[in-house]
């Protein structure tokens, strides 16, 4: 009964996508954050979900009547299609040089997986467009990984803490580790669109998703994910307008963790604390020490995706023994290094770098026009989850995670939108306090040149 239910809801929804791309961005972000067809044990958990949603939006993006984001080749985008054709020249790289030839079919998958990833971003920068929309997308991401936080917390307090929270099985959160680190970016959703939310109803059940997504981040019993976290919830505190309230609580929360949490996460975390080294982080630091061995011998591409083999391992660091250090890179700053040399992790740091300007600046100008106030409040809050990416993210290997993607895109539709705002309220049209602030915010800097 479940995968018939599944399946019905994808294929129903199919012709929509092609009349409504906005529709399918919207669905593409359900399946790829809360995998439903992965809650299922018959034909739906294998059925191809992500393809049957894909293919219909981008055939109505592509002809689609109704408008879309214009101007929206800023630095950003040209960056994040520089980092794509990146991808693709080391993986022609890969392909030339026989070192590599043992994982060059992983690096094409890889490569193939990545680009559909990264042309369903570029759909979502040009459909979304207006605030409407922008509200729901976010909404949709942070109730589709919200909901696995509160199952997980339910399933928390069942077992007494003494089992490990797990995203989807066969998903790309399915590690504790992943899926830590998907809500330490959501919570910045959830606590800013539960801020600003007029509605009560809805205010009260995101304020409650947002609680008990903390707890299944405890409950993943992940190290980084703690750290991201710690690292969240400070940032939230600074921006709540009941500082003293907010640090009480996390106070108050601090102290029932350590009185209440389970042995056997208080012993993985004071090992942690202590600076003990385990297999496990032993495996981190091997993997970081290979990359940079395989750096030093191909500083340009690097070793192409999936560079992090056994094989290569043995070749360029052999006195390692650790298999830990064989499944990944564990980090998104040495997986870009190891796989895309000096250049790829310039044009990565270069993305997030810019991201990060244009959303400070973004909520410096806005808050100028009491019109795009919510442009601010939407620029702290991703920010705050580029935050939890960089630092959780700095220990486990998902550099090319969707999620982060989506930041990327709706860092660009800000842009869009705040210039739209300001040539709106700069037209005749408005108001005579809405063109003094536009014309202030001009005189600060074009809106174009963010």
């Amino acid at each position: 009964m479940r995968d018939v239910l599944i399946v019905s809801i994808i294929l129903g929804a199919a012709p929509v996508c092609l009349f409504s791309p906005y529709f399918g961005v919207l669905m593409w972000n359900w399946i790829a954050c809360f995998n439903p067809h992965r809650y299922a044990w018959g034909f739906a958990y294998r059925f191809p979900v992500a393809w049957i949603i894909a293919v219909p939006t981008l055939l109505g993006t592509l002809f689609a009547r109704q408008k879309t984001n214009r101007h929206v080749l800023v630095r950003e985008t040209v960056l994040l299609v520089a980092l794509w054709a990146w991808f693709g020249l080391t993986t022609l790289y890969v392909s030339q040089e026989p070192l590599f030839f043992d994982h060059l079919n992983d690096a094409t998958v890889q490569l193939v997986r990545v680009s559909k990833v990264l042309l369903m971003t570029v759909v979502t920068i040009f459909v979304i467009d207006s605030r409407a929309k922008l509200k729901n997308l976010f909404l949709v991401i942070a109730f589709s990984l919200g909901l696995i936080g509160v199952k997980g917390t339910i399933y928390g307090i069942l077992t007494g803490g003494q089992s490990r929270v797990w995203g989807p099985p066969d998903s790309y959160i399915a590690d504790n580790n992943e899926f830590a680190l998907a809500m330490d970016m959501t919570l910045p959703i959830l606590f800013f669109l539960a801020r600003d939310e007029q509605k009560r109803w809805l205010r009260i059940l995101m304020r409650i998703t947002f609680l008990c997504g903390v707890a299944s981040v405890l409950l993943t019993y992940s190290r980084g994910g703690l750290l991201g976290l710690t690292a969240v919830l400070l940032a939230l505190t600074l921006q709540s307008r009941r500082k003293a309230l907010a640090v009480s609580l996390i106070v108050i929360s601090a102290l029932l963790v350590v009185s209440f949490a389970p042995q056997q996460w208080m012993g993985r975390m004071e090992a942690f604390a202590n600076g003990n080294v385990d297999t496990s982080a032993q495996g981190r630091l091997d993997a970081w020490y290979f990359a940079w061995q395989l750096v030093m011998h191909y500083p340009i591409t690097g070793g192409g995706f999936e560079t992090f083999t056994p094989a290569l391992y043995e070749r360029y660091t052999p006195g390692l023994r650790y298999g830990q250090a064989y499944e990944g890179p564990h980090s998104i700053y040495f997986q870009i290094l190891g796989e895309h040399g000096f250049v790829g992790l310039a044009l990565f740091f270069g993305l997030l770098g810019c991201c990060f300007g244009t959303l400070y600046t973004l909520k410096k100008r806005s808050m100028r026009m009491p019109s795009i106030r919510w442009i601010a409040s939407y620029s702290r809050m991703l920010q705050i989850s580029m935050l939890a990416f960089m630092i959780s993210g700095a220990f486990l290997g998902r550099a090319y995670f969707d999620y982060f993607f989506q930041l990327v895109a709706t860092t660009i539709i800000l842009r869009t939108l705040f210039r739209r705002e300001v040539e709106r309220a700069l037209a005749e049209t408005a108001t005579e306090p809405e063109r003094a602030a536009a014309e202030e915010v001009m005189l600060a800097g074009q809106p174009a040149a963010l």
